[in-house]
């Protein structure tokens, strides 16, 4: 069993609560460190003193938690504490969150050393770990061949841990709260298969190992170019789309187009093709300028595909001042198309579309209505 990566912060709550520390296992570039993030967020506005120390694991070391320091004059060794833990003997009473990550590359020497950290206990009488922190770590699985190594059972043991995975539909939901550009958005609806080929470019599952076996069988090879890109160690995931997003609005403000070898650096060859394709057609479409020049004639796409992304980069763009024209071209295109465009709206960060004039007009169509509002 696995759990979705959008409902992770209400498990992380019920974690902090129990006092219980949590190990998030998932494949890589997925999400889970700005998912502990946004849990830490929330605490803040819960318990404003709380904090988070953040440390990756694979550049710790030993002497980031303790070290022993010979003292001349007893001729004994001295622990010393780093000080970049927070610690119940110097402030017992502060509360956060201890995050680790990529815990699975940590160096084995250094894990031995946080076991008892993570179990609360003490660590020669100068550090332990306060009641009111948890430790969060993240890692990848061992399928997911990315280098992990097989953790002991005494670690595991210390933490509650849990798989996670992500579905695509939550991934665009994502992408709109947080206003990632029109193209990269329209390319994650109307493709959703390419937000993350992880499992396609490195086969790491059943069902895409013998999806390659039959194509070697039949002498195609994998001819989408995804078996030179595990060698190369690019696949497109949250974290690529996420940069490509970001590329393209500094092309915008630059007045420069992006390239495609930019989109492939981030995302991959195969679907950076697709990419390209799918920004060549929305070129071919009417723009939102041409939109709110000729609400009443600009013409209408008769691809349904071309409609969908005509309506989802409409919405994305569009302003509030500018809803009243969006309507009335929006009215001479069916009703599931219009209530994707206000749903669309709807995940637009800071965008006040409900209780404007024209979302009320828009929603007193009793068909239209039903369909929002189920």
């Amino acid at each position: 069993m696995a759990t979705k990566l959008k409902n992770v912060p209400n498990l992380l709550l019920r974690a902090y609560m129990a006092k219980t520390n949590v190990y998030l296992r998932g494949k890589p570039a997925m999400g889970k460190t700005d998912t502990t993030n946004l849990f830490c967020e929330r605490m803040k506005q819960r318990v404003p003193e709380f904090r988070i120390w953040n440390f990756y694991g694979p550049t710790m070391s030993p002497t980031d938690i303790q070290m022993a320091m010979p003292d001349i004059q007893t001729k004994t060794l001295e622990v010393f504490n780093n000080g970049t833990l927070p610690n119940a003997y110097t402030h017992p009473d502060v509360a956060g969150v201890v995050f680790i990550g990529e815990m699975p590359n940590t160096d084995p020497t250094t894990l031995k050393l946080l076991q008892k950290y993570i179990n609360g206990e003490d660590m020669n009488g100068t550090l332990r770990k306060p009641k009111n922190v948890m430790v969060i770590a993240d890692g990848n699985r061992l399928e997911d061949k990315s280098g992990v190594a097989q953790h002991g059972r005494a670690l595991l043991s210390r933490f509650m841990t849990i798989d996670v995975y992500t579905e695509s539909e939550d991934c665009i939901e994502y992408a709109a709260k947080h206003s990632w550009h029109p193209f990269v958005q329209s390319m994650m609806r109307e493709h959703p298969d390419t937000i993350d080929n992880y499992e396609r470019v490195f086969l790491t599952n059943d069902a895409e190992r013998k999806r390659a076996e039959a194509q070697n069988r039949r002498g195609e090879g994998r001819a989408d170019l995804l078996a030179e890109e595990g060698k190369n160690g690019i696949w497109a995931s949250m974290r690529g789309w996420n940069r490509v997003s970001e590329l393209e609005f500094a092309a915008e403000e630059l007045g420069d187009p992006l390239t495609i070898d930019e989109v492939t650096g981030s995302v991959g060859s195969a679907v950076s093709s697709l990419y390209e394709a799918h920004k060549s057609m929305i070129g071919r479409l009417a723009s939102l300028e041409d939109v709110l020049k000729n609400p009443d004639t600009v013409e209408v796409p008769k691809k349904m595909d071309e409609l969908y992304a005509m309506a989802q980069i409409l919405s994305l763009r569009v302003k509030e001042d500018q809803l009243a024209t969006l309507y009335k071209f929006a009215k001479r295109i069916q009703y599931d198309m219009q209530a994707f465009m206000l749903r669309t709206m709807m995940l637009r960060k800071g965008f006040k579309l409900v209780g404007s004039d024209v979302y009320r007009k828009w929603i007193l169509d009793p068909q239209l209505n039903k369909l929002i509002n189920g």
